[in-house]
């Protein structure tokens, strides 16, 4: 899984006032951040955060400051694993400088946020598979990140214990990082059985875990087609599914279309729109 892209910021993307400098997926602890500002999401186990001797669990997400000089230390028993981004710029100076965020580390219980989460992957997408004007993209996602952050911070999670759990199932279900983690596994790591959570998973969403998971995966599938670097087969692996073969039948299921004529109709779409 561990997974890392970096950039360094071209003078448009610094005046621009916000830009990611790493993009990354980690099963383990991390160092502190060399310079700027680091957002982490861990979606699962524990860890330490270094010497605050703060603990954060799956769910939460965190917000540090280069200058803190703050690591972080996985649980010996659980581990962890996380998703961060690395950033800088003008604009978050100025935000940190309001106080918007808090002082550094900034522990936000987020449980599962799409937005939160989404963006995470968006920013991910755009690292491994840059177009024209990656840099600006990604600051516009980081942004909308930042955003939702603040949003969650203020308003907190208050959930029951069956809440907290389906939230934490869908957190797990949604990361990218979880796609060929069977759903049984997903009860233990949860430390429920699999029949209380397929249960209680339908009682709180209206689907089922194994449709909820489709879902998600044909979404992102939709957006990752847009991308005509990408082979439909390419598409298929990225997602977890076992063959493009299923993957295209389950695409046509779901949407009406095949992945090809829907990547063509959008291809044509944009033209249109460009005109």
């Amino acid at each position: 899984m561990p997974e890392l892209t970096t950039f360094t910021p071209t003078p448009l993307e610094q005046a621009w006032g916000l830009y990611a400098t790493a993009v990354g997926s980690v099963e383990g602890g991390m160092g502190a951040p060399p310079s700027g500002w680091r957002l982490l999401y861990l979606v699962r186990g524990e860890a330490l955060l270094g010497r605050h001797r703060l603990r954060v669990e799956a769910g939460e997400v965190v917000l540090l400051d280069s200058r803190e000089g703050c690591d972080l230390v996985p649980d010996a028993r659980r581990g962890c694993t996380l998703h961060h981004v690395d950033f800088g710029g003008a604009w978050m100076e100025r935000w940190a400088g309001l106080d918007l965020f808090g002082t550094p580390p900034r522990v936000v219980r987020a449980g599962f946020d799409e937005g939160l989460l989404g963006g995470i992957v968006k920013l991910r997408e755009l690292a491994r598979n840059p177009p024209a004007g990656a840099g600006l993209l990604m600051a516009g996602a980081l942004g909308d990140l930042l955003a939702r952050l603040e949003i969650a911070g203020r308003q907190g999670v208050g959930e029951g214990r069956q809440g907290r759990l389906v939230n934490d199932a869908r957190r797990i279900l949604a990361d990218p990082a979880g796609d060929r983690l069977n759903l049984e596994a997903a009860a233990s790591e949860l430390g429920v059985s699999y029949s209380w959570f397929r249960r209680s998973f339908r009682a709180q969403t209206g689907l089922a875990p194994q449709r909820y998971r489709l879902l998600l995966r044909l979404d992102r599938a939709c957006r990752m087609l847009e991308d005509s670097r990408l082979t439909i087969g390419a598409v298929a692996r990225a997602l977890g599914f076992s063959s493009q073969a299923y993957f295209a039948r389950m695409f046509r299921r779901e949407t009406g279309l095949s992945p090809s004529v829907w990547r063509s109709k959008r291809v044509n779409l944009r033209g249109d729109s460009g005109t």
